[in-house]
């Protein structure tokens, strides 16, 4: 806290200042998203899906980050309000978003994502496949350290790969390909693979993947770590529950070349030290962050957008690419959802612009298209396409008529703690119920509705949330026991190619040929790509609008 500040927490609440009504757009959101048959053609072209387009004043963009200018200074300690408290400081143990965006300021993996979202080496200096994608040869770079002074080896890296490969959902889907990981040399390791695997950077290019000492991967085999250390530019210091977690700078950390690059390259740590705060009440983020009291916030109300904007001292942040929106269609045969015909019904039926504007207030703060990767990535296509937006209640009304659907309730789940899902449903079941569709919309809490969509035989619609710059892969709906339960041969067929290719050219064609089998398919109505809001102080500089936040390379004016 800064000198001259007392403000507590309780007192924030108290105050409302600018933020009375204010809702809980996105507090939790991404904790509780990640974890993570054919087909009627249409019969009428569709409208042209609209693309909302945001002010490039508070649009954030996919660049590198800035280079860090001859006026950035070391020193001060960072106040950063999030969401909640994280249920552990290990993204291997759990796939909380706040735990891989707190913990990568201390752990590094053997690659980043580069400003295209595309893998570029971190913790290895080189990597080449051979033997048709079914081997990978990673050279770690030399003289990197740990925390502790001690230096990094091959023996590190095995030895945090296979506790990956046996707590992180993503480490065990790679690892079903693994043949053999072995030591070539002090700074270098194989993967065998038992088929080609050329998306291996992508999985190692997760914060899950990370690189710690070998002693500390086999002492917390099962459980989370308790003892945290890593190579990268900030140091655990202390975590007192429900007041913060304290990071302080590596002063040993020797960054690479080459200047910053997405979520890596040259990472500097210039504050002293970082707090991370658990703030739960998105009203008291707010108001703390217009008070002086945080430095940065995140998940800020968007509705309190322009009162943000009024405030001279303070950046605004609206994040895009961030995440997509739409209802899962529960395709069980327990679920009267798993007639496809009746899955392009209500896709037939929908018109995205309202149930966008619903949920996320106005066109600045989401975009609409088709594609499962957001346009700045490499795998957006319009595969498929033809099917998003259709807006033609007529054809819809045929094609229930086909489906031979009898007024049967459709069983939606929802809930009001994440305003954008109550707020889509609200459009959404207006619309289909336009078209002789009866939707029963059963709201409860998050929790409840999580546990309810893991049953197949409860449900049939729920609207939730996913990376859009994320590759298609790693989606959870790609997994079959995910709720939604979607099982498709073609798809299969795709992940499996994906999976083994290097190409980009083939690459974006095999993406395009998914985004299609998934629409064909009728997996979900998309309805858009929404954004998150955050605001810093002005002295804040060097912050990269990226969709993750991270805090090297910044530094206070």
């Amino acid at each position: 806290m800064h000198k001259g500040h007392s403000l507590t927490r309780r007192d924030l609440l108290r105050r409302g200042a600018i933020l009375v009504g204010s809702t809980t757009v996105f507090s939790g959101l991404l904790a509780s998203c990640r974890g993570a048959s054919p087909e009627a053609s249409p019969t009428a072209a569709p409208a042209p899906a609209t693309q909302a387009t945001p002010t490039p004043m508070t649009m954030a963009t996919p660049a590198a980050s800035p280079t860090p200018a001859a006026t950035a200074k070391r020193g001060g300690t960072l106040r950063v309000a999030i969401i909640g408290e994280p249920p552990a400081l290990d993204p291997q143990f759990t796939t909380a978003t706040i735990t891989a965006n707190i913990t990568w300021h201390m752990f590094e993996p053997l690659f980043h994502r580069d400003k295209k979202f595309s893998p570029k080496p971190l913790l290895a200096e080189s990597y080449e496949f051979t033997e048709n994608n079914k081997v990978l040869t990673i050279k770690l770079r030399p003289n990197v350290k740990f925390h502790d002074g001690r230096p990094l080896t091959a023996d590190d890296a095995i030895a945090s790969l296979l506790r990956y490969s046996k707590l992180s959902g993503r480490g065990r889907n790679l690892f079903t390909r693994v043949a053999n990981l072995d030591k070539i040399d002090t700074h270098t390791i194989r993967f065998e693979f038992k088929e080609p695997t050329g998306i291996a950077l992508i999985y190692l290019a997760q914060v899950d993947s990370f690189i710690m000492p070998k002693d500390l991967a086999e002492a917390y085999p099962d459980k989370g770590l308790e003892q945290f250390i890593g190579t990268g530019p900030f140091k655990f210091k202390e975590r007192l529950p429900d007041r913060y977690i304290a990071l302080v700078r590596n002063e040993d950390y020797t960054p690479l070349e080459g200047g910053p690059d997405g979520y890596g390259g040259t990472k500097i740590p210039y504050f002293d030290e970082i707090r991370f705060i658990p703030v739960p009440e998105q009203a008291v983020r707010g108001d703390g962050l217009v008070t002086g009291e945080f430095d940065f916030a995140e998940q800020l109300s968007l509705d309190n957008f322009d009162a943000f904007k009024a405030e001279p001292n303070l950046s605004l942040q609206v994040t895009l690419p961030y995440y997509f929106y739409g209802a899962h269609f529960n395709k069980s045969k327990e679920s009267i959802m798993s007639n496809p015909k009746l899955r392009h019904a209500l896709l037939a039926a929908v018109d995205v612009e309202p149930v966008a504007r619903a949920g996320f207030s106005r066109p600045e703060f989401y975009r609409l298209y088709s594609s499962q990767s957001a346009p700045e990535t490499p795998w957006h296509t319009d595969g498929g396409a033809e099917y998003y937006n259709q807006r033609n209640p007529e054809k819809a009304k045929q094609l229930l008529a086909e489906a031979g659907y009898d007024g049967r309730p459709i069983r939606w789940l929802s809930t009001k703690e994440y305003s954008y899902n109550y707020n889509m449903a609200l459009v959404l079941k207006q619309q289909l119920e336009a078209i002789g569709v009866t939707i029963d919309l059963q709201v409860m809490d998050w929790a409840t509705l999580v546990k309810t969509r893991s049953q197949r035989d409860a449900w049939d619609i729920f609207i939730t949330g996913h990376e859009s710059y994320q590759h298609p892969v790693l989606q959870p709906y790609m997994n079959p026991t995910w709720p939604g339960f979607w099982e498709n041969a073609q798809r299969d067929q795709l992940v499996q190619q994906l999976m083994g290719e290097t190409d980009e050219a083939r690459i974006k064609e095999l993406a395009r040929e998914l985004d299609r089998v998934w629409w064909e398919d009728a997996v979900m109505i998309k309805v858009c790509e929404g954004a998150t809001l955050r605001g810093y102080t002005k002295k804040l500089q060097g912050y990269a609008n990226l969709p993750d936040w991270f805090f090297w390379n910044c530094w206070f004016a």
